[in-house]
């Protein structure tokens, strides 16, 4: 009688042969694609507030505007794309990671590499047009050409990459990308009436953009779309509520406390964000009002969180410097 002994082998790395081109392309382009996703826009302008770069005079009248059109932004195209109702390309539901990527990653570029709902216009693209393009209007670093063509850029690349992983058309990105310059023309009215920043003008258009939005995607009936406009309406109610009564304040943050204060606005945030997209869990009523409700707050609270978060690290160093 013999007897067979299996010995355990270290998981294969892919082969050259196994990373092939297109591969590498749709994993460049599921990495580009988060340049104007939600999660990596509100990071990027919380620090910037934080922070506070002298790359404008108004470093954090900046930032709070360009939150204010993000919110905008994210409302307007979700109710358009209700009142549309144009489908995404054939596919977009499903993606096939890279071979060389490993089980967890493979999970990660399903999640980003596809997407339900309707296509027109999109998000993305409308995102990129308004936000990288306020960059290029509010700040003053560098030559105002150099900086609306590195805007131009990055709104190319976003909205190419949606096309590349098979998210939206060609047509559904231009159109997207004009959506969202017109966002932009209208918060730079809206914003700068004479020759300060009003972020709070900003904030108040977007609760107004944002409560339209809501009352479009339910009364058609798209719950989730619905949920994640919530989210919307707490940042923008959050944020003219927070900037009218407090105002901003200039307390410089530090490196430590902006790694901190993300952190905070990450769980409110982040729950806005899972409710609105999966509901709640099974121990309360999964309505639709109740996520509404539910991401609305949370949104509210991330928002008041970065608003207000130079003016608790301030007191915090006063208590501390008592001791």
């Amino acid at each position: 009688m013999t007897v067979s002994v299996s010995v355990p082998t270290a998981p294969s790395l892919a082969t050259p042969a196994q990373v092939d081109p297109a591969g590498v392309v749709a994993f460049a382009a599921a990495l580009v694609t988060q340049l104007a996703d939600a999660w990596f826009l509100i990071c990027l302008l919380s620090l910037s507030y934080w922070l506070a770069p002298r790359v404008t005079a108004e470093p954090r009248a900046v930032a709070a505007t360009l939150l204010g059109l993000g919110f905008a932004a994210l409302a307007a195209s979700l109710g358009a794309k209700s009142v549309f109702t144009v489908p995404r390309p054939p596919g977009a539901t499903a993606a096939t990671p890279p071979a060389f990527l490993v089980s967890p990653l493979r999970e990660l570029f399903r999640s980003v590499a596809t997407s339900d709902g309707f296509g027109l216009p999109s998000g993305h693209a409308t995102a990129a047009a308004a936000m990288y393009g306020g960059f290029a209007v509010f700040l003053d670093v560098g030559t105002r050409r150099g900086r609306w063509l590195a805007a131009g850029s990055v709104v190319v690349l976003v909205a190419g990459t949606r096309v590349v992983l098979g998210l939206h058309t060609v047509w559904q990105v231009v159109v997207g990308a004009v959506f969202g310059g017109v966002l932009l023309w209208a918060a730079t009215r809206a914003a700068r009436p004479g020759s300060r920043l009003r972020p709070d003008r900003l904030f108040t258009g977007a609760t107004v953009v944002s409560l339209v939005a809501l009352v479009v995607t339910t009364s058609r009936g798209h719950g989730e779309a619905a949920a994640v406009t919530a989210v919307a309406v707490g940042g923008g109610l959050a944020g003219a509520l927070v900037w009218r009564l407090h105002g901003r304040d200039d307390t410089p943050v530090g490196g430590v406390g902006a790694v901190v204060g993300l952190g905070f606005t990450a769980v409110p945030f982040g729950l806005a964000g899972v409710v609105a997209k999966n509901g709640l869990p099974a121990a309360f009523p999964d309505t639709l009002g109740v996520r509404v409700a539910a991401a609305t707050l949370g949104a509210a609270v991330a928002i008041a969180f970065v608003l207000l978060w130079p003016t608790l690290v301030g007191r915090l160093r006063r208590l501390s410097s008592r001791e």
